[in-house]
């Protein structure tokens, strides 16, 4: 048996173990390429298998598939009476090459070529004959020109992997940092933009491995219109952003992080595509000239029925037709065999799970929406983390949850924007900010309807909200100052905003979940909220500011990913009067014995307070590295504005302090 890959491939006649967090197998593709389904090798010809009932690849191109120094091209276009290809081999002429179909949507074509070329399909609209060019909505690289997209076949040697012993981390592990290539690598200067680079992200992981983050969640790579974008408009699904580096760069970014024990995961966008994909392309268009709707002829996509579905433009994707569920089923497949990827954040699952037809079902579909995607990424590595972004909408049943999303689908965990707001009301002071239910939001996993603190990911910012230190800086005017005395300790508005920062993280790096860090909070990045072009400002991380906000995040992080009570469950608040002194305390622990207390004081004012302890003796203060003395299992503290005091017992998991250049 071989397994066909769905994308290009090189001669089935070098072949070499495919390395998987599963079965090894041999593939008749490149060694990192082995996408479902099985076929038996004896059945060489399409119209074989077509004749044998075995299922073909629904659309890329295949090396010597057919015959040897050939390559066969397959594409899905349902109720299309016929498709040519065209390309560099044939001189882009629309009728030299002619495509079989199997009467149920599926073309395929093979030519003499065993070199790189640029390809599309030029597929019959209608009985008028007329023609669309597109390319390969399965093609692995792309180019743009002035005709629009062209499908890259390219003849690049066989990546080497070298990530043979990795192994993924427990998802309550992680600690997860969100960036957006273009922005995280990239730099400005007078001669011009230069944006990141897969590349330069590489070169950049021994910061990352220094912070103490061990997982990386990469903002939308896929082909998109134009080159400056965070990705959320995407067309070509297989295709890296061609700006961004080639594809060996991108599978050298993940070996490379994988050699240092950082898990890559990739944020794909299910609910939306931009109106360049050629799934769209070779129906009529669902829209007129003047915006009306058209009739809907389109097996791929349809109209939207609620606005709060796809609020954000592009074309809504039909979560219920066959064709959409089987191209995506094949997306995240490729991700997880051909670059190794370690899981997936679902972009706006609320509006991918949206079903039209039945907006108040009461539960997730099992055939439709999020479920059959996530199951076939589960299916094809059953260790891989899998993140939704979800919330009940408007005009839809509230008894989907994003508890429910996790109990019903293969989902394992999803952003809590309850935790995020809540956190970054106490930060921002907002309105009645003081009357937020503390062990609620941060602690109350349990009372939000999880069973376990790992499916919920926490966070004080991500690309979808404006940065704490900037808000504090710019836009935070009914931030009350410290009170004289303590006044002195910030020359800046930036060194306030960053005081408060660090006490989002003790909070967030002490309550339980998975926590999250949006790329530059490690030293003080206050860019605005852009979806333009805006590099992080690494000169920051070289003030004397900045190196400190950086060692204290390092000293967080240590603790949070050495001591066990950190990634535990349990968590108990003390009977604080949050709304009066600002001050909250709770204590987590692990039931072996492990545990941390802290207290943090959200007020502009110091408060006294105490804490119990459940043993006496020396006690080690995470952020300063202090040693505390413990008596009777009581300790006075007097917290200044915006701190937090984290303490363990000396000795244990992340208690002592560690040198810092």
């Amino acid at each position: 048996m071989v397994y066909l890959a769905r994308s290009f491939v090189t001669p089935k006649h070098s072949c070499a173990q495919h390395h998987h967090r599963g079965p090894i197998t041999l593939t008749a593709t490149l060694p990192d390429v082995a996408l479902s389904p099985q076929i038996d090798a004896d059945l060489a010809d399409p119209r074989d298998l077509i004749r044998s009932g075995k299922p073909l690849p629904r659309g890329g191109a295949c090396r010597d598939f057919e015959r040897p120094g050939a390559t066969t091209f397959f594409l899905t276009a349902p109720s299309k009476p016929a498709a040519h290809l065209v390309g560099d081999f044939n001189n882009w002429d629309p009728t030299a090459n002619p495509m079989r179909h199997d009467g149920r949507g599926l073309f395929w074509v093979t030519v003499p070529l065993t070199g790189p070329t640029r390809y599309k399909f030029a597929v019959t609209r209608d009985e008028t004959g007329k023609q669309t060019w597109v390319a390969d909505p399965y093609a692995r690289e792309i180019v743009w020109d002035a005709w629009g997209p062209k499908s890259v076949l390219a003849d690049d040697p066989p990546y080497a992997w070298h990530d043979q012993g990795w192994q993924r981390p427990a998802l309550r592990d992680l600690i997860i940092y969100e960036l957006c290539v273009r922005d995280f690598a990239g730099q400005s200067s007078l001669r011009g933009n230069q944006f990141g680079t897969f590349a330069g992200i590489q070169a950049k992981l021994d910061h990352l491995q220094s912070l103490g983050v061990n997982a990386i969640e990469l903002m939308p790579i896929s082909e998109f219109p134009g080159d400056s974008s965070w990705g959320y408009n995407p067309v070509f699904y297989m295709a890296p952003k061609w700006i961004y580096g080639r594809p060996a760069e991108l599978k050298a970014l993940v070996d490379a992080a994988h050699q240092r024990s950082i898990a890559l995961i990739l944020d794909l966008v299910f609910n939306h595509a931009w109106a360049d994909h050629p799934y769209y392309r070779i129906y009529p268009p669902l829209f007129g000239p003047d915006g009306k709707m058209l009739p809907d002829q389109n097996p791929c996509f349809h109209h939207h029925t609620n606005g709060h579905a796809n609020s954000w433009g592009g074309l809504d994707w039909d979560h219920h037709s066959e064709y959409t569920l089987a191209y995506m089923q094949d997306v995240v497949r490729f991700w997880l065999e051909a670059y190794h990827f370690d899981g997936f954040r679902f972009d706006w699952v609320g509006g991918v799970e949206f079903d039209p037809w039945q907006p108040y079902r009461d539960r997730f579909d099992f055939h439709s929406g999020i479920a059959p995607i996530a199951r076939a990424a589960r299916e094809a590595a059953p260790d891989c983390y899998l993140i939704g972004e979800y919330w009940p909408i408007a005009g839809t049943n509230h008894a989907k949850t994003a508890a429910g999303l996790v109990r019903e689908t293969e989902i394992a965990a999803v952003w809590s924007d309850l935790y995020h707001h809540t956190l970054e009301n106490c930060l921002l002071q907002t309105w009645q900010w003081e009357c937020q239910d503390i062990p609620h939001a941060l602690g109350g996993f349990r009372t939000q309807g999880f069973t376990q603190a790992d499916q919920v990911i926490t966070y004080m910012v991500s690309h979808d909200e404006r940065r704490p230190e900037h808000e504090i800086q710019f836009w935070g005017e009914h931030i009350q100052l410290p009170d004289p005395e303590y006044a002195a300790a910030f020359r800046t508005r930036w060194e306030l905003a960053m005081q408060k920062a660090r006490l989002g993280l003790a909070v967030l790096m002490t309550t339980p979940g998975v926590p999250m860090l949006y790329a530059g909070q490690e030293f003080g990045e206050d860019s605005p909220r852009t979806i333009d072009f805006w590099p992080l400002d690494w000169t920051k991380l070289g003030m004397p500011q900045g190196r400190a906000h950086f060692a204290v995040y390092q000293r967080l992080l240590r603790l949070r990913r050495d001591h066990p009570a950190l990634r535990s469950d349990f968590i108990e608040f003390y009977g604080d009067d949050f709304q009066r002194f600002k001050v909250v305390r709770y204590k987590r622990w692990d039931g072996k014995g492990d545990v941390v207390v802290v207290a943090a004081n959200f007020d502009c004012v110091p408060h006294a307070t105490g804490l119990g302890f459940p043993h006496d003796g020396a006690w080690r203060e995470a952020i300063s590295g202090m040693q505390v003395m413990v008596q009777g299992y009581w300790r006075e503290f007097t917290l200044p504005p915006w701190s937090a005091v984290v303490l363990t017992p000396a000795g244990s998991p992340g208690s002592c302090p560690p040198h810092f250049d």
